[in-house]
């Protein structure tokens, strides 16, 4: 009997795919009791051909499906929408599960069989990633922060290595189906939240990110995921996102002027709690990374610490974090002022000259 479907949309990534689905393969959790379905958004890489090949090797259910490029959200619902299993597993094809990933998830709901409640599993940085400065010193997720933590804020759904009831899914919302569309997952977060989400922490339910990355894709990534924050304004009517997110302007003061005006009622982490340190921090982001300072020291500097140990012992891994952080920034205001002018060519090849 399925129990669990685990759901993995994928586009142009066969072979980081194929060692997710390896790993999957290597669960404690029986096998008769999981199915993989593999939704493919439209990549053209042999993709379809490598997972087909590997559904007679693995111990468990796996089905492929593919469609024309549609977008994440798309990509997700279909797979939600064609499982068997009561319990939905959103798992990124970059994102490689430990042996117990699956039981945990599993016992976690057969614990609480509420509907409304979901479980984010940990996923830290792959120890087989290339040991490249930059590598050793990015965490994207950050999942340190959620240490001792228990029951979660909306914008932790996070489809990388996400549990929930199927049930309470098709009852009440899948992602929107936006092709391009960026924090969906968030904003699905917030939609089901008000049908009464609860999303607990539970680190057990272990995986590792392999992702290969650099400073330049990093910044670029950053730079789209600001592009697209216009998402997040249109369907997320909640003042604090802005505070959680860092992103303070004159457009957004009225959001940290509620927010704090109704701070018993926030669900932020206490270091976006105190004002003093917030508004302390952000001068020091605006001052060492801006205009200036990103793409005429620190984009220059930091690659060079590839090649230099003392460069690589002296940089924190806070000028790593600014630098990418100030593109999401740079990407959050182009998309604004484009909008005010009616005009949506924005992109980073408009800033890198790519």
């Amino acid at each position: 009997m399925i129990v669990i479907s685990v759901i993995v949309a994928t586009y142009k990534r066969k072979e980081t795919l194929r060692l997710t689905l390896t790993r999957l393969g290597e669960q404690t959790y029986s096998a008769d009791s999981y199915e993989v379905i593999v939704v493919d958004d439209g990549s053209d890489d042999g993709t379809g051909e490598m997972v087909e090949s590997m559904a007679s090797a693995v111990p468990y259910a796996l089905r492929y499906l593919y469609h024309q490029n549609k977008g994440p959200g798309a990509t997700q619902n279909r797979g939600i929408r064609e499982a068997r299993g009561e319990v939905i597993v959103l798992l990124a094809d970059d994102v490689h599960a430990a042996p117990g990933l699956l039981e945990h998830h599993a016992r976690f709901h057969q614990a609480d069989p509420e509907l409304s409640i979901a479980a984010l599993g940990s996923v830290f940085q792959s120890p087989e990633l290339p040991q490249t400065v930059f590598q050793r010193k990015w965490d994207p997720f950050r999942y340190f922060e959620l240490k001792g933590k228990k029951e979660l804020p909306y914008w932790k759904f996070w489809a990388c290595n996400i549990s929930a009831k199927r049930a309470f899914l098709l009852e009440n919302g899948l992602f929107r189906e936006l092709k391009g569309a960026a924090h969906e997952d968030v904003e699905l977060g917030y939609r089901l939240s008000r049908k009464g989400l609860r999303i607990l922490y539970h680190p057990q339910a272990l995986a590792y990110h392999y992702h290969v990355e650099t400073l330049q894709t990093a910044a670029k990534r950053g730079y789209e995921r600001g592009c697209n924050w216009a998402f997040i304004e249109e369907n997320v009517p909640d003042p604090q996102i802005y505070v959680k997110y860092h992103i303070l302007n004159l457009r957004t003061l009225k959001y940290h002027y509620l927010t704090f005006k109704n701070l018993s009622k926030s669900s932020l982490p206490l270091s976006d709690r105190i004002l003093p340190w917030l508004l302390f921090k952000q001068a020091v982001r605006a001052i060492v990374f801006n205009r200036l300072t990103v793409p005429g020291l620190w984009m220059k500097l930091l690659p060079k610490s590839e090649n230099s140990r003392v460069l690589a012992a002296l940089l924190p891994r806070y000028c790593y974090r600014g630098t990418v952080f100030y593109y999401f920034g740079k990407g959050c205001r182009d998309q604004a002022a484009a909008r005010s002018r009616n005009d949506t060519r924005v992109g980073w090849s408009q800033i890198s000259g790519t």
